[in-house]
């Protein structure tokens, strides 16, 4: 089995890290062996994404020919479609459901949805999952005690750590991530990150279930 994830994201930093997020999440901490193809991200302004739903569909349909594309010769592919934008100042659990219903909609019904919006950045996951930064890539070790993961700006307050070190030392978005993503405590952001925590659900749910007992014997 193969899980292949195509995913539409905002901005640099998804593109560049998502990948390596989504691979350490399904290895280190779902514990999954079966083989991840995480697709190239199609990225688009997230406001023209949200407020304009022909250029979400066009993504979308973009997206889907691809992951078609890249499963057609694998029997046994698993599809997700993963639409990762960040909340910033809206509600994810009003405007998520509103993508995930319009993707619902275009896509067959053998490709998986997903629609998660970290609050409020991608970078608010690094911040919740931190204790393990110290030092890396020149932030303070050890770090101050950090908190309200999820209702101040992630990128700030790791541009805030940078420079209480070294004043002209600002947070390189792809750089940075990278790195930070690379060294990340991913458990203890899964429970401080209630939207990192439901990226974890949705991946779980690609997981094929285990055969019962009696599915086990008449496959011998």
């Amino acid at each position: 089995m193969t899980l292949y994830i195509a995913n539409i994201v905002e901005g640099q930093t998804e593109q560049g890290c998502l990948e390596r997020l989504l691979q350490r999440t399904w290895t280190e901490l779902l514990g999954q062996t079966e083989r991840l193809q995480v697709l190239e991200p199609f990225c688009g302004p997230r406001d023209k994404l949200i407020q304009s739903p022909g250029d979400l569909i066009m993504t979308i349909e973009q997206s889907l020919q691809k992951l078609y594309s890249k499963a057609k010769r694998d029997p046994d592919a698993i599809k997700l479609l993963l639409i990762l934008l960040d909340a910033e100042g809206d509600c994810p659990a009003t405007l998520a459901p509103q993508l995930f219903k319009l993707a619902r909609e275009i896509a067959p019904p053998g490709v998986a949805i997903s629609c998660v919006m970290p609050k409020r950045m991608l970078e608010n996951w690094i911040v919740a999952g931190a204790s393990t930064l110290g030092g890396i890539n020149n932030l303070p070790n050890p770090l101050p005690v950090r908190g309200l993961f999820e209702l101040r700006s992630g990128a700030a307050w790791l541009d805030e750590q940078l420079r209480s070190v070294n004043k002209t030392r600002k947070y390189k978005k792809v750089i940075d991530a990278r790195d930070f993503i690379n060294s990340m405590d991913l458990n203890e952001c899964r429970t401080n990150s209630p939207s990192f925590d439901k990226l974890c659900r949705e991946m779980e749910k690609c997981v094929p279930a285990a055969p019962t007992p009696d599915e086990s014997d008449a496959s011998a």
